[in-house]
């Protein structure tokens, strides 16, 4: 291959520098050879000077445009910028770290040249910024807040030899804070803080701090009218910040805060020791608080003796934390304060771990991920019960379009129940087939006289239906949020497989809707509906709405009934099957219309029992109430008569015993 005259030139260069390499270190080991050895570094100092100059010729050569080429200067302190990773040492901008000198300047100074690093030879207005600022170990007084630029990170040397004995100077790093203001401040992406300890001294013996100095608080986040995200602060101490949180997250005026990496930080003697807030319009989510500890047994640790409000305060519907494997100790706190709230108006919040003393305040159904063990408070996991009745699609009736517990909402789709167990998704499950018809919007399935859903007790919803369909976008899962508007969910891909099509979100009580909306043609098959955050859980049991089967014995409702003067009479729903008629002295009575009016219904199949202590009670025969042989009804002592609800005002008799 032909060798060009730059490519040659450039092999010269490397030559040089090579040769002289290798005579420089011939040279250190040759240091007894007197006259010889000062000629020769004569000589190597004029080969280098050739090297350089040769090294300028074939820069001249190779650059397109060599008004952009940079000084030898220039090149060699961007050399040794890369070279270092951006380091930069805050003991070259004169910080004392003597716990009395104010060496806020200096570390400012310091920050300043490591947010203007540049990562290769463009200049200062191009390219990435960002460094490290190292730290070397001593009590760095601060009087201002010590602002942390985006993409810097400030670089410890640990937080003491012993940080048990919560000595001021135990041998590593520490940013000693004397203000009324936040110690340290982000405002930034990027940025991170390691590997040292952040305390306020104010009072503290040893200090010229004035005693009625008291620190806002430790670590804020501030994010204003921006967002700042990937934040790392690891290996960090907070201590004795009394007049705030110790770690504060606030977002304001539509900014939001997330996927920061908050791990191994320990508090000690904080008013409060992680504070989350964002205004409306703004978020703090999708942080994460774990991991670090030396033996991951007990990674983190926030345990100031008391706090004036908590120790973990979460506020704002979109503010919400994830705690891992924490460990909560507050051994001066009263046991009727909590260690940790959540306000109502936060929600999903994740933590896990042990508290060592009193107990959490948080709604737990809007916080099922809340698992911190404690003698005080228990967390809280919604029954995974399927709600949806009939979720096996049984009992369909083609004549009348009718499936028990659905309602099937529009004309605009036919409908088949595959009862092939053969095709079954789940065993005794049958496929609920939508052959949709292309016009009038979509066609709705969705459970009939859903009352579970405006159970107080409840705050989110989880539902979904296996689907299969070749038309994407055939079937979403919707529901009313709690802010009355209407939220669906992802919808099928139409790759012809079955996929789960569901929802987790809080609900409106006030007017509880969840349903499918189906616009193409799909198969569906074990809907499953959940209170609470937890995964969905489709499928087969024991006893379900496919079936049930049992080994012990079956215990059904008994209750007491005491019939009006009228002839209507009322059974209480949910309160058994059975019911025993007490007359209380007065059996002459008749019974014409039971359960007459919609609210009051059994549901289609449910069959009750009416027991008779006393005899001569009619039963009367008629529209409402179609008894055997069209005969009347006439209790004797102890007798009975069975009844199958038909789903409206009307009942048939199954049995009789008089």
């Amino acid at each position: 291959m032909a060798m060009t005259s730059t490519s040659r030139l450039a092999l010269g260069a490397l030559a040089l520098v090579f040769a002289s390499v290798t005579l420089d270190r011939h040279l250190r080991s040759s240091t007894d050879h007197g006259h010889d050895v000062g000629l020769l570094l004569e000589q190597l100092e004029e080969l280098r000077t050739k090297h350089e100059d040769l090294h300028e010729r074939v820069l001249s050569v190779t650059d397109v445009d060599a008004s952009r080429r940079p000084s030898r200067k220039r090149r060699r302190q961007q050399t040794t910028s890369n070279c270092t990773g951006g380091f930069t040492y805050a003991a070259s901008f004169g910080v004392v770290g003597d716990s009395l000198t104010d060496d806020h300047a200096a570390l400012t100074a310091a920050l300043t040249s490591a947010a203007a690093v540049t990562h290769g030879i463009s200049g200062d207005d191009e390219g990435g910024g960002g460094g490290v600022v190292v730290l070397p170990a001593g009590t760095f007084r601060i009087n201002e807040p010590l602002i942390i630029p985006a993409g810097v990170t400030l670089q410890g040397q640990g937080y003491g030899s012993s940080p048990l004995a919560i000595q001021f100077d135990a041998g590593g790093s520490v940013i000693a804070y004397c203000g009324s203001d936040h110690a340290v401040k982000f405002r930034g992406s990027s940025a991170s803080l390691r590997d040292l300890a952040v305390y306020d001294i104010a009072g503290r013996d040893g200090t010229d701090c004035p005693a009625g100095t008291v620190a806002a608080g430790g670590i804020l986040v501030d994010a204003v009218a921006t967002t700042v995200e990937s934040l790392t602060v690891s290996n960090v101490f907070l201590y004795f910040f009394l007049g705030g949180p110790a770690v504060s997250l606030v977002a304001r005026n539509n900014a939001g805060i997330a996927f920061g990496n908050y791990q191994n930080v320990r508090v000690r003697h904080a008013k409060t020791g992680i504070y989350l807030k964002a205004e409306e319009g703004s978020f703090v989510n999708s942080n994460s608080f774990f991991a670090g500890g030396m033996t991951d047994i007990i990674p983190k640790f926030v345990e100031p003796p008391d706090t004036t409000h908590s120790h973990v305060y979460v506020t704002g519907p979109k503010t919400n934390i994830k705690l891992h494997d924490v460990r909560l100790e507050a051994t001066r706190k009263d046991l009727s304060r909590p260690i940790v709230i959540v306000d109502d108006s936060s929600y999903g919040n994740v933590m896990n771990g042990i508290l060592g003393h009193t107990h959490v305040q948080a709604n737990m159904n809007r916080n099922p991920g809340i698992d911190l063990m404690s003698q005080k408070s228990v967390g809280l996991d919604p029954a995974p019960v399927n709600l949806y009745w009939n979720s096996a699609f049984k009992g369909w009736v083609p004549a009348s379009r009718t499936l028990p517990g659905w309602s099937l909402v529009g004309s605009n789709a036919n409908l088949d129940v595959v009862a092939d167990p053969s095709q079954a998704l789940f065993p005794d499950h049958n496929i609920l087939a939508v052959d949709y018809l292309n016009y009038g919007g979509a066609f709705k399935l969705m459970a009939d006289h859903f009352s579970p859903a405006k159970a107080e007790a409840h705050d989110m919803v989880t539902f979904g239906v296996y689907a299969r369909s070749s038309v994407a976008g055939s079937i979403v899962a919707a529901m009313r949020y709690e802010s009355g508007s209407i939220i669906s969910s992802a919808s099928h891909s139409g790759g012809g497989d079955w996929e789960f099509i569901g929802m987790s979100a809080l609900y409106s009580k006030s007017s509880p809707y969840h349903y499918f909306s189906i616009m193409g043609d799909v198969e569906l098959a074990a809907p499953t509906l959940t209170f609470g955050g937890a995964p969905a859980s489709p499928g087969a049991s024991l006893m379900s709405s496919s079936g049930a089967r049992m080994s012990g014995t079956l215990v059904m409702g008994l209750s007491t009934y005491y019939p009006p003067d009228s002839n209507y009479w009322v059974l209480p729903k949910g309160e058994g099957n059975t019911f025993m008629i007490d007359c209380q002295g007065n059996p002459g009575i008749m019974l014409v219309r039971l359960n007459h009016r919609t609210a009051d219904r059994f549901p289609r199949g449910a069959i009750i029992t009416l027991v008779f202590k006393e005899a001569g009670t009619r039963v009367k025969d008629n529209a409402y109430i179609s008894l055997k042989g069209d005969a009347d009804f006439v209790s004797v002592p102890n007798s009975s008569l069975t009844l199958m609800a038909n789903g409206d005002p009307t009942w048939i008799e199954i049995s009789r015993n008089n």
